[in-house]
């Protein structure tokens, strides 16, 4: 890495790829500049994200703390890597403090927050409100604009912006297409202001400038604007007798086809007047659906019959004719996007007109406006040579950060601060400092444009005397990933598409790595669904799916990484190496289409996951259970709503509940459930749900909707509900969501009190829009979790590990309808601005100015494998799904190609390249991801045995007398010894029982599948820690009996009931009993509609078929309090209660 990049003497743009230091190089440029002396608060570092600035202020901050207190030989080396030598040891010693208590630090700042202070320094000159709002989510205030749009068409029927809208509508092909189009203008409202800025006469419109642009891009007259007259125009005498002689000539070879075109033409010149209709009809016989001419062969035939003058008259006909034809659909074309445009360029300004009103009587500024307001302010307002000479006294260094996300507007804006910098007396120290990467460049859809970064650094060499260093050698990726984007890129395909690739290094030479394409998928891989007929219970037997093809994928990413893991791969970090965890991998997709399938894979193979959803959170069943309930507040009379609370872990309900309600014949389900409450126990759901909806009714109205909610989470235990309700993989999810959406309610309005009625028309508004809608809550968890992102979201991450799934995907061309904006980079406005037709209504200018658009696609999408792929440190994987039919990108084709190069095999399906070898991990390391290496030296510490003993179990105080207490089974290891002579003591006895209770509890209540060795690791795990066993060979031998009693055929209706309703394991039991209360834990409890069913697990290490009666003698007393519990808990079931002996796996029914 080329130091001389971070000299704060020289101006310099730095081009660094992937990995290579980029961000550090910049921080390192901001320390020098502050080690001679710049002032802090003279140095404006810029980015384009929040995270980002944040980040680089971290960095700063950290450096600056290392320099203050390493130790001085410590000190020495870094100022060497800095450039510089021990004079500047005591200013590198003082500068932490002094950035710390600086009156004016170093700003590093998104391009939108230093538009945003510009603005609020300079309102007036702006013509901003002078306390304006930064509007964050602009998706309500784009619905009430279009809403004011069509109502001010709908008050004049018969004025222009009605005729456009409806013009527009049809010429786009519909209501759907209408918004599309009007979006779209909105969103590139900056683009259309810049295009009809600096229009040579101002008192010509915005709209009456882009139309005349229009008419002399597409090469048309104003006075032809009118498709009538070019279909008359076109039956001009001589192309009517041309039309005839063909006719007559046609029919001459009398096939079915040319006798059938020689009638068509006949009939149409037969009749007048000459239209659009006459035109259609003289163009079927000569013009294919997809726009080519039908062919005419010279052939002997024809000749034969119509002879040799006559053939050649009629081939002559043949290319003259469908030419015209061609001519006039091309000219047609080109008033089609005419008046496409025309109309698209009035409504659009209309509705941006009322966006931008709605905005001002709000006192809103969106990200937008920021841009283009200061735009203004620096280039065209009266006072910007005032307000530039203010900015240059304050920003003597700028430093900007990954370039290649720059739009034109940013660049524009930037670029008069440049002009002050170039026009400053040369004696002034001031710097420049930019930094990006073209292949780096995937946000084309932000108005991104890469070719700014190389613009930038020609002005900057040309004005400046900037110099240009290159940083192509990666800090982050193994040599086995860097080899791959050589061998990738610098294939044909992409020379074309990325012509500026150079090849890249390593400073990790020694860093192992791998590179792997795993099989690729087919549609012939699935198999054949089953075609019988057969009947089925939809509301018990699901449809049965066959597993689609990126279903097959995800699962074959699951099994990879389980074995992964089970492997304990090993993972290097600096010095240290460690086995691989969930919080390693990323797996990188391109769409979001599909993430449904990789979830669903990795939760049935037990793993744990971070999802990409982006704007469910309103679509989650426990906020649907929220809304449903606010709602029922609200609006009481609504059953739909109060149905479904009742049966919300809320309140717990059954079908029998919501049955016994709609037997209740008078009244809405809120007034049944009034009725019915006084008859109920309780604890009755129906009476618990009467009981808090009229307490939180009643406050419904007088507090504000962020406190109701804190008392419904509070009188409910809502969170521990949910908790219990949800299976445990999905359990920290919901208790996130539920937080934030107290969180929403606590926000809305700044936290200014809204109403109940204010937050549910809010959260029905975020409902509705698409872009605005909530994001799930991200989940608080220390468990390790893979990351599924997208590439986008994935920019500026790295993992060791990196699976890049789904790397075929099926391509649309999505240019019909679309914005195009044609831009140079060197001018101040867009060359061009219009709407692309559809595919068959384009004309040949707009199709070539979208091929221009198109290829510029095409870098991108090659941009975003680089961004993919360089995300790896150490292993790679790539998988994907051939189509069965295209188009499609495929980024699985010239990895695999690259593969083949790198290990010099072109035979096999599946390939593998490795670079070096991991070491071993000892057992230690392997079980530890902190365990530094071995020879690391750590101070020797001991921990005090007593911290490892479990808290021995405290028995319950109000237990009084044995003949009325009930203690929990796992403890009552009296009678086992008592009563066998087994060999083993009362402390043996009771910890295998206690393990057994213990593993058959967290068996039956996990939802991972019970073969996974991730989920016997995890579990023995937890057991050790709670019990500390002897050895692990008991923990294994206790593991396998309670395995085995759960995956036993004749114990299937405990473990895996068929018409359970409700099964719970460690169910407490208390209850009054003569005076006394009586206390258990019941092993477990099964519902059903009819029967309650007692299982108490016994685990002597003797029980056998014969003497399974004798040992049931002791707990008649014991099952028949549990059974009484029961039957006080649910009178109208049946009670039945067994012992379970674990060892002989038998179930002994009590009498």
């Amino acid at each position: 890495m080329s130091i001389q990049a971070a000299n704060p003497y020289i101006n310099a743009t730095v081009t660094a790829s992937a990995g290579s230091g980029k961000t550090w190089m910049l921080v390192t440029r901001i320390i020098r500049l502050l080690l001679e002396g710049a002032e802090p608060g003279s140095i404006l570092a810029l980015t384009f994200t929040r995270k980002a600035a944040a980040e680089m202020q971290q960095r700063l901050s950290e450096r600056l703390y290392q320099l203050a207190t390493v130790e001085p030989a410590e000190l020495a080396r870094q100022l060497k890597d800095l450039g510089l030598d021990t004079h500047y040891e005591l200013k590198a010693r003082n500068l932490y403090e002094e950035h710390q208590y600086c009156d004016y630090p170093v700003r590093t700042l998104t391009f939108h927050s230093f538009c945003q202070d510009l603005l609020a320094r300079f309102p007036l000159e702006a013509d901003v409100p002078p306390d304006f709002s930064l509007l964050d989510s602009a998706e309500l205030l784009i619905q009430q604009a279009r809403e004011a749009l069509f109502s001010d068409a709908a008050l004049n029927m018969q004025g222009e912006l009605a005729a456009s809208l409806e013009q527009l509508m049809q010429l786009s092909g519909g209501l759907f297409n209408l918004d599309k189009v009007l979006n779209s203008f909105l969103q590139h409202r900056s683009d259309w202001w810049a295009y009809t800025d600096n229009r040579a006469d101002n008192s010509e419109s915005s709209f009456d400038y882009a139309r005349q642009q229009m008419v002399q891009t597409l090469e048309l007259d104003t006075d032809s604007l009118d498709s009538a007259p070019h279909f008359s125009a076109f039956f001009s005498d001589r192309t009517i007798e041309q039309l005839k002689t063909y006719a007559k000539l046609l029919a001459l070879n009398p096939t079915k086809t040319n006798l059938q075109k020689a009638d068509r033409l006949a009939c149409c010149l037969a009749t007048g007047p000459f239209n659009e209709n006459s035109f259609a009809e003289v163009r079927i016989c000569f013009i294919k659906k997809d726009g080519n001419v039908f062919a005419l062969k010279d052939s002997a035939t024809l000749r034969k019959k119509l002879g040799d003058d006559s053939a050649d008259t009629l081939l002559e006909l043949h290319e003259l004719i469908p030419a015209r034809i061609l001519n006039t659909l091309e000219t047609l074309k080109k008033i089609h996007t005419c008046q496409l445009n025309h109309h698209w360029f009035y409504c659009g300004e209309k509705f941006i007109e009322h966006y931008q009103t709605l905005k001002r009587q709000q006192r809103l500024l969106d990200f937008t406006d920021l841009e283009w307001c200061s735009y203004k302010l620096l280039q065209n307002s009266d006072n910007a040579l005032w307000i530039q000479y203010k900015l240059d006294q304050q920003i003597q260094h700028l430093l900007i950060d990954e370039f290649q996300d720059t739009n034109p507007t940013q660049w524009q804006l930037i670029l008069p601060l440049l002009e002050e910098m170039a026009a400053a007396e040369p004696e002034k120290q001031r710097s420049v400092f930019l930094v990006g990467d073209e292949k780096q460049s995937i946000y084309s859809f932000r108005r991104a444009k890469p070719e700014l970064q190389l613009r930038a650094s020609h002005w900057l060499t040309e004005h400046l005397n900037a110099q240009v260093f290159p940083l192509n050698r990666s800090w982050r990726s193994s040599p086995a990933i860097i080899h791959l984007v050589n061998a990738v890129f610098q294939q044909d395909e992409f020379k074309q598409t990325l012509p500026s690739f150079v090849e890249h290094r390593t400073h990790l030479e020694h860093l192992p790595g791998k590179v792997e394409a795993l099989p690729l998928w087919h549609m012939t891989d699935l198999a054949e669904p089953d075609s019988g007929v057969y009947c089925r219970n939809p509301l018990k037997q699901p449809r049965p799916e066959t597993p689609g093809i990126h279903q097959q994928e995800a699962q074959q990413i699951a099994q990879h990484i389980q074995q992964l893991v089970n492997n304990k791969t090993p993972v290097t970090e600096g010095n240290k190496t460690r086995a691989l965890t969930c919080n390693d991998i990323f797996i990188l997709l391109r769409k979001r289409a599909h993430v449904a399938d990789y979830e669903r894979a990795l939760r049935d193979e037990g793993i744990a996951y971070l999802g990409t959803n982006r704007g469910t959170f309103l679509s989650c069943l426990e906020i649907q259970d929220m809304l449903a309930l606010l709602s029922t507040l609200l609006t009481p009379f609504n059953n739909l709503a109060l149905a479904q609370v009742l049966k919300s872990p809320l309140f717990s309900a059954t079908d029998d509940d919501l049955q016994l309600i709609a037997t209740v014949r008078n009244g809405n389900w809120f007034e049944r459930i009034a009725q019915l409450s006084e008859s109920l126990d309780e604890h009755h759901p129906v009476h618990r749900a009467w009981h808090y909806l009229t307490q939180w009714r009643a406050l419904a109205d007088r507090i504000p909707v962020h406190d109701l909610l804190d008392k419904i989470f509070s009188d409910a235990d809502v969170h521990e509900r949910y908790h219990r309700s949800t299976p445990e993989p999905l359990q920290p999810r919901v208790a996130a969501n539920l937080t934030l959406f107290l969180e929403m309610a606590l926000d809305l309005d700044g936290g200014r009190y809204p109403s109940l009625m204010h937050f549910l028309l809010y959260l029905r508004s975020l409902q509705r829009t698409q872009n605005d809608a909530p994001d799930e809550a991200p989940m608080e968890t220390r468990e390790p979790r893979v990351r599924i992102m997208t590439i986008h979201a994935s920019k500026g991450l790295e993992a060791p590990v990196v699976y890049l799934a789904d790397t075929i995907n099926t391509s649309r061309d999505k240019s019909s309808l679309s914005t195009l904006v044609d831009w140079p980079v060197e001018n101040r406005q867009p060359e061009h601005f219009q709407l692309i037709p559809s595919a068959k209504q384009q004309d040949n200018i707009s199709a070539k100015l979208n091929q221009r658009h198109k290829d510029a696609q095409q870098r991108e999408d090659a941009n975003l494998l680089y961004v993919a792929i360089t995300r790896a440190r150490q292993y790679l994987f790539i998988s994907g799904c051939q189509p069965d039919k295209g188009p499609f990108t495929n980024w699985y084709q010239p990895v695999f190609n690259a593969l083949e190069q790198l290990t010099d095999n072109t035979g096999d399906a599946h390939l593998i390249y490795q670079y070096g070898e991991s070491e071993p991990l000892n057992a230690e390391t392997s079980n530890n991801p902190d365990t530094t290496e071995a020879g690391d030296e750590q101070p020797p510490f001991e921990i005090n045995p007593a911290l490892r003993q479990k808290i021995p179990r405290q028995k319950t105080q109000h237990i009084m007398a044995s003949r009325a207490t009930l203690a929990p089974s796992y403890a009552d290891t009296t009678f086992q010894q008592n009563s066998l002579n087994h060999g083993s003591t009362d402390e043996d006895a009771q910890l295998r029982g206690t393990a057994i209770h213990r593993l058959l509890e967290l068996l039956t209540s996990c939802n991972r599948h019970l073969n996974s060795a991730t989920l016997k690791a995890d579990i023995l795990q937890q057991l050790a820690n709670e019990i500390q066993p002897e050895t692990d060979l008991q923990l294994e031998n206790w593991f396998d009996i309670a395995l085995q009693n759960i995956k036993h055929t004749n114990l299937q209706a405990i473990f895996s009931p068929d018409n359970a309703l409700h099964v719970y394991n460690e169910c407490p039991l208390q209850y009054p009993y003569k005076g006394q209360r009586v206390y258990g834990v019941i092993d477990r409890l099964i519902l059903s509609e009819d029967e309650a069913v007692i299982v108490d697990y016994k685990t002597h290490a003797s029980a056998n078929a014969e003497n399974l009666e004798s040992l049931s003698q002791h707990y008649q007393q014991q099952m028949k309090l549990y059974s009484d519990g029961v039957k006080k808990l649910w009178p109208d079931r049946q009670v039945k209660a067994y012992l379970l002996f674990t060892e002989c796996m038998s179930l002994f029914q009590m009498k």
